[in-house]
């Protein structure tokens, strides 16, 4: 698609928001300019992203699962078909109970017909996994997976860069003035500008009255020569993704004091003392990466998007939290068909909530 001096969206942030959101407007055929520093740090480098329909301490359904599910896959089942790679992967999960009242809290669950399309079967002690401590008992969960999102983004950004719409350098603030109608960023006049810029929100002079909640999370790249692990998601207080080519992830830490992009000792020795904990037998484990990031969450825990709420065309897609890989291409829908067609926002994630 040629590129002029005139787009109609202007998207702000090449992360996991920012790319879903470039993707969708673009396969509708509008014209769009994607501006992100890859250079930045970023929560999709860090994030495993896990999709996982039963989550938190409650064992509680994520929100609006039903909904997000189906077009998170159908979506990535999409990217994947233009990009020629895979990224959404299937898997099974187990999740251990830590106690008695985690057993009653399962059993509530599943009697509970809105789980019934989640939860599989309850697994007496010692059923679940050798390998895993497991005094009382686990659960299957159903319809989890995970996603590669340094590799989804990442193919999106050079999809968009042989496009020549996307702008890898970091986006001035300063630069962007009203003029005319639209919105002028350095020679680039755009009828709409939307901000996906994550936890760097804080930094934006038109939205930094959100209320976010943003929160430290540090995961671990590890392998073990003598551990190995099932193709399955496993939850012991902290969860452990296997990958096929027999490393494994750990995560996650959450920290909402410390919110520097380093890494720290104590995150990486809860996560390995967590892990040595839930097995039978102690493992030499080896860190291969250990990584740390920002979660752009709210103060609701809910995504947040829509226009501003006095300056026509700066609209805002941020918020996905701990749960982006889940609830993004549905909030990137349905950002995209407001802009489009003017379809209404869905009030639990309209930023009008935050007026």
């Amino acid at each position: 698609m040629p590129v002029g001096p005139h787009t109609q969206h202007l998207v702000v942030g090449a992360g996991l928001a920012g790319c879903l959101l470039a993707w969708r407007l673009h396969r509708a055929g509008a014209r769009v300019r994607l501006i992100g520093s890859t250079a930045l740090p970023a929560a999709y480098r860090v994030a495993a992203g896990v999709i996982n329909p039963v989550t938190g301490r409650w064992m509680t359904k994520s929100w609006n699962f039903d909904t997000l599910r189906p077009i998170a896959e159908t979506t990535y089942r999409a990217i994947e078909a233009s990009l020629g790679t895979r990224v959404f992967h299937p898997i099974p999960e187990i999740r251990f109970c830590q106690n008695a009242d985690d057993r009653k809290r399962l059993g509530r669950r599943l009697r509970n017909p809105r789980y019934a399309d989640v939860l599989g079967r309850e697994l007496a002690p010692g059923e679940a996994s050798p390998l895993f401590q497991d005094a009382d008992g686990a659960f299957e969960i159903r319809s989890a997976a995970y996603v590669d999102l340094p590799k989804l983004v990442g193919g999106l950004q050079q999809y968009f860069r042989q496009e020549g719409v996307f702008e890898n350098s970091v986006f001035r603030h300063d630069a962007l003035q009203a003029h005319g109608g639209h919105w002028n960023y350095q020679g680039i006049e755009a009828d709409s500008v939307i901000f996906c810029e994550g936890a760097s929100l804080r930094d934006n002079p038109w939205f930094d009255w959100i209320g976010m909640r943003p929160a430290k999370g540090e995961t671990l790249l590890c392998r073990s020569p003598g551990l190995s692990l099932p193709h399955t998601l496993f939850h012991h207080k902290k969860w452990v993704l296997p990958y096929l080519n027999g490393q494994f992830r750990i995560g996650a830490t959450y920290d909402e004091d410390d919110l520097s992009e380093e890494t720290t000792e104590t995150g990486r020795t809860a996560l390995l003392d967590a892990v040595q904990t839930a097995l039978c037998q102690t493992h030499p484990i080896e860190v291969i990466h250990h990584l740390a990031g920002i979660r752009p969450s709210t103060a609701d825990s809910r995504p947040v998007l829509g226009p501003h709420p006095t300056l026509d065309g700066l609209f805002l897609l941020n918020g996905l939290g701990s749960k982006g890989a889940t609830t993004g291409p549905a909030m990137a829908h349905q950002l995209s068909d407001h802009l489009l067609s003017g379809a209404p926002l869905d009030p639990e994630v309209d930023l009008r909530r935050f007026l």
